[in-house]
């Protein structure tokens, strides 16, 4: 199939990652544009990066959920097919939208996340160019209150756990993506960060290699998740080549406990880490630097150094890596995070010289039992 090519953009404590497929689509997961003018600001540019890549539209545009630093400035990058005042030449159209129900659902949208919802509604309502993820039942309950959507005629738009996203296939994209989250609740209130969109991407057949994008869930929610996919026996779907690690390196999507110098994780988590990781594995922090002990930054908002603890010694433990996205490839000029992957080669880091514009590609890391 190709080359594939997955970028981690030098964001801060926000997410925004490109997979660009070797047939020439683009999938961009979440948008959060946080570069201020700032001289001293050390985050990327993000529209104008993502300019610079994508000539085009963009095929899929995932939004996870639609907390501030997965969505900021999204409004003004994108062109949106529910009010004219975001549809001027300069922008770039969204040729499918994937959502969350929760975005749908939300009662107490605000600022750009009542946008999103606005754009989705609209979607929805035209029966086209968009995905929802959510339990089908829970949708029918959702769109028998709405006057203008009949669940019948958008429930093929319905995207289940459990299954994969309909419209990538290995054969024709290289890609197969399988949906882990969000799934059933009961509970009437909003929860963005337990209600998110996550996914494991399988690329190629021959050196297959597996993403998990983690976004913002909490510990509780890959407790569930774990649990699931063990009684599926779907263990399969919880291995992983390259964790997109959530919320910022956060303590609590390992935990309910930081620990004193290192999390322990909950049971079902130190199984998805220790178990589920091939040889030479690669982790991806989508976060601010890790703090020292007893520095300004080590405190109550992530990252914390407690949970990085943890997942260096995972990596560790797999001879793996790694990465924070204002780390690399050094804290005082962060470019973005690309790996490459190919069926004959799995997965190469494309590690920028410090001192060139230049990359190279870092040596392929084999992976145990696949090739």
């Amino acid at each position: 199939m190709g080359k594939h090519i997955v970028k981690f953009y030098s964001l801060g404590n926000a997410d925004t990652s490109l997979i660009s497929l070797s047939n020439g689509k683009y999938l961009l997961w979440d948008y959060a544009n946080v570069k201020t003018e700032d001289a001293d600001d050390k985050r990327i540019d993000l529209p104008s990066e993502l300019s610079k890549e994508v000539k085009e539209d963009f095929d899929f545009v995932c939004f996870t959920h639609a907390d501030t630093d997965h969505i900021k400035g999204f409004s003004d990058y994108f062109y949106l097919e529910h009010a004219k005042k975001y549809q001027d030449e300069n922008r770039k159209h969204i040729n499918e939208l994937w959502v969350p129900a929760s975005v749908l659902m939300d009662t107490h949208a605000e600022d750009e996340a009542k946008i999103l919802k606005a754009e989705a509604r609209h979607r929805l309502k035209s029966k086209d160019k968009i995905k929802v993820f959510s339990r089908p039942d829970k949708m029918k309950a959702w769109c028998d209150d709405q006057d203008d959507i009949s669940y019948d005629e958008v429930k093929h738009l319905f995207v289940d756990a459990g299954k994969l996203v309909p419209g990538l296939t290995k054969d024709t994209d290289g890609i197969e993506i399988f949906v882990h989250s969000p799934f059933a609740s009961d509970s009437k209130e909003i929860d963005r960060n337990g209600e998110c969109i996550v996914v494991q991407a399988e690329f190629n057949d021959n050196c297959t290699t597996k993403l998990i994008l983690g976004a913002d869930t909490p510990h509780e929610v890959w407790i569930d998740i774990v649990n699931i996919t063990k009684h599926y026996k779907h263990e399969s779907r919880l291995e992983w080549d390259v964790f997109h690690i959530s919320h910022h390196s956060s303590y609590l999507s390992l935990s309910d406990e930081k620990g004193k110098d290192k999390t322990n994780p909950k049971e079902e988590i130190k199984w998805l880490f220790e178990t589920q990781g091939n040889s030479r594995g690669r982790m991806i922090s989508s976060s601010k630097p890790i703090p020292a002990k007893n520095s300004d930054a080590d405190g109550n908002q992530p990252p914390h150094r407690q949970a990085a603890a943890y997942y260096e010694d995972v990596a560790n433990g797999i001879s793996g890596e790694y990465l924070v996205t204002m780390e690399y490839p050094t804290e005082s000029s962060p470019e973005p995070i690309v790996l490459e992957i190919d069926e004959h080669n799995c997965t190469k880091l494309l590690k920028k010289v410090v001192t060139s514009a230049t990359y190279i590609a870092s040596k392929n890391p084999p992976r145990a039992g696949k090739w």
